[in-house]
């Protein structure tokens, strides 16, 4: 089977999306960046009633906040983006990839078909999902695949 027949019948769900940061709308910036942080996360997602309204990544950060320290202790709803495109968990990886890679996303929310959040498909949950896939392809290169050496080396 191909990678690409892989990935269309690999489901969302089967992905490793539970590393996540999820906060409730209204709390500051200040809060919201210390969880992103103590969860090792680039991102929030923003919850009102268990209903996603937006999320706030490290690219908001750089463009909203570091220069604007103000900003700080403002909720986090006046400067999150949203509401977020989501993937639902049954969609097929392949479809979640593909709108992964059009919009330039590194993080899609993931609900169930309630529309509740279950997790955040990353770029390093699609990683690991090949290296675990493909093991043998992945961790089996050499550190720079394309360079060839010109003369051999030894006796």
């Amino acid at each position: 089977m191909s990678l690409e027949q892989d990935l269309q019948q690999e489901r969302v769900i089967h992905l490793d999306i539970s590393k996540l940061t999820q906060v409730e709308a209204g709390t500051t910036v200040k809060e919201v960046v210390a969880k992103m942080r103590k969860d090792g996360r680039n991102c929030a997602i923003i919850l009102k009633d268990d209903a996603i309204i937006g999320i706030f990544t490290d690219r908001d950060l750089l463009r909203k906040v570091v220069d604007a320290p103000e900003t700080w202790d403002t909720p986090i709803d006046n400067l999150m983006s949203g509401p977020p495109i989501t993937v639902n968990a049954s969609d097929p990886a392949f479809a979640a990839l593909d709108l992964m890679d059009q919009k330039h996303f590194r993080n899609v929310p993931v609900i169930d078909n309630k529309g509740k959040l279950v997790g955040n498909l990353t770029h390093y949950a699609i990683i690991k999902y090949l290296a675990d896939r493909f093991p043998e392809s992945v961790y089996n290169l050499p550190p720079h695949p394309g360079r060839v050496t010109k003369n051999r080396d030894g006796a």
